[in-house]
């Protein structure tokens, strides 16, 4: 009988950890153009920005362009994942370039999350990667002892139209519940 209860808990255990995010460390090279162009100055977070890379590129795709791109332009974000994983490219206590305001506090003080595939044809992949960035939001609120009133749209800093995806078809609202459900039942 016992062995049959610590299987049924065992097997509950493994379910409820069955869905969890692999988030995967690959920082940027420390280059001499990334730590330029790339790699910002130390930062104190209060925000985590919610951003769709506007492209069918997959996590470790972007990871890789960000990585060689060379284009003279500050750019880089902190998070990319995808319907797979998420790759960690800078560390969370550096700024990244990501939010379209300068030395504004979507830069100087906040995470920024890519949700890659969001064009693809493909609507199950596109959902999947929301999701799994729902859930690395609700990681990162966890971890920093936030809610979800401290997450924004790559819009809130700059007007741009983005995370593009879930605004035009999934919804802020409905990303934003997504969010705090992970939160709430530790689906993470």
């Amino acid at each position: 009988m016992r062995l049959v209860l610590v299987f049924l808990v065992l097997a509950s255990t493994i379910e409820l950890n069955s869905s969890a995010l692999t988030v995967l460390q690959r920082l940027l090279d420390k280059n001499e153009y990334n730590l330029i162009w790339k790699y910002g100055a130390p930062q104190t977070v209060k925000w985590i920005t919610i951003h769709n890379t506007a492209n069918k590129a997959t996590a470790i795709n972007e990871a890789s362009y960000l990585n060689t791109r060379r284009d003279n332009q500050y750019i880089s974000f902190h998070y990319v994942v995808d319907n797979v994983h998420a790759l960690q490219l800078l560390p969370d206590n550096t700024n990244g370039w990501h939010a379209g305001d300068g030395n504004g506090e979507g830069n100087k003080a906040s995470i920024g999350i890519e949700i890659a595939q969001s064009t693809n044809d493909n609507i199950a992949i596109r959902n999947a990667s929301i999701e799994n960035g729902a859930r690395l939001a609700a990681r990162l609120l966890k971890r920093f002892n936030f809610g979800v009133d401290r997450l924004r749209k790559h819009q809130d800093w700059s007007g741009k139209r983005c995370p593009h995806d879930i605004l035009d078809r999934y919804g802020w609202t409905n990303f934003v519940n997504l969010v705090q459900q992970k939160m709430n039942t530790g689906d993470y």
